[in-house]
């Protein structure tokens, strides 16, 4: 009987011991396995104000422990609705610049009786026109020219001396469609200068007893109309219509700027202070 239990408890330990052994058997490869842990760190969210972490787990493969971390980071640009300070070069003006515009008189053939005497709107109109149409002015071509003008203006009542609004529509008439007509109100010295320096003369309107004109008789006209076409570092390079030695005519940058004036009815030495430029479409 003693040997029976004997042989049973023998049985049971092989037993135990061969299952022991066949689950250490299936353990066994798992024990000393990593697990590959791959995170993901993008941007901190926009929306939730979180860090979000991706995690995946491999398949066993190595024999220690690892993690391998990774960072996403986004390739950003500039926002197209962010302020962006942008700095601007300033314009270099040259030193001198002196347009090639013709020049006619407003007495083109040496009659300063009616309707010349008051034709010098019309003269800085044609001047104008010439230089952005690349043709010449002669003294008769001159005449019928403003002749054309001041008869347009006479059928509308006008009368010679005429302001800067009507002088706009004047040399929008003459000049034709393919021109914009633009009024600037208390120009400044730099302003006038940087459109000549782009090619653009300037049509003034002025309190002509105030310009410092030697060749003008009985202290110069009330209301007077020339064009700029250029400037030096004193002052202004003009056409002046006012005198036969008006081509290229110097003024001041104090003289002009302080007679510049529209026709405000008679009282020029108060009217606004304007001029005009005209620019081709």
């Amino acid at each position: 009987m003693e040997g029976t239990f004997s042989r049973i408890n023998a049985f049971l330990v092989f037993f135990n011991l061969c299952l022991m052994l066949g689950i250490g058997y299936l353990w066994y490869p798992y024990v000393g396995v990593d697990r590959v842990v791959e995170i993901s760190v993008p941007e901190n969210n926009e929306e939730t104000g979180n860090l979000e972490l991706e995690t995946s787990f491999d398949e066993p493969h190595t024999t220690s422990d690892q993690l391998q971390v990774t960072s996403s980071t986004p390739t950003t640009t500039p926002d197209d609705d962010s302020d962006q300070v942008v700095e601007e070069t300033p314009q270099i003006l040259p030193a001198t610049v002196n347009l090639d515009i013709p020049f006619t008189s407003q007495a083109p053939e040496g009659n300063w009786d009616q309707p010349w005497q008051d034709a010098c709107e019309e003269a800085a109109i044609l001047m104008l026109d010439a230089y952005y149409k690349g043709y010449t002015l002669s003294p008769l071509f001159s005449k019928d020219e403003l002749l054309k003008m001041v008869d347009w203006q006479t059928e509308r009542g006008w009368g010679y001396s005429i302001p800067l609004s009507q002088i706009e529509e004047s040399a929008r008439d003459y000049m034709g469609d393919r021109f914009d007509f633009r009024v600037i109100e208390d120009p400044s010295i730099d302003e006038l200068k940087r459109l000549l320096a782009e090619g653009t003369p300037i049509y003034v309107v002025a309190y002509g007893k105030s310009l410092d004109n030697p060749n003008f008789t009985n202290g110069g006209p009330e209301y007077h109309a020339l064009v700029i076409r250029g400037y030096n570092e004193n002052g202004f390079i003009t056409n002046d219509p006012g005198t036969r030695n008006g081509k290229e005519f110097f003024y001041t940058y104090d003289n002009l700027m302080s007679s510049i004036h529209d026709w405000n009815g008679g009282n020029v030495e108060n009217g606004d202070s304007v001029v005009m430029v005209v620019e081709r479409l």
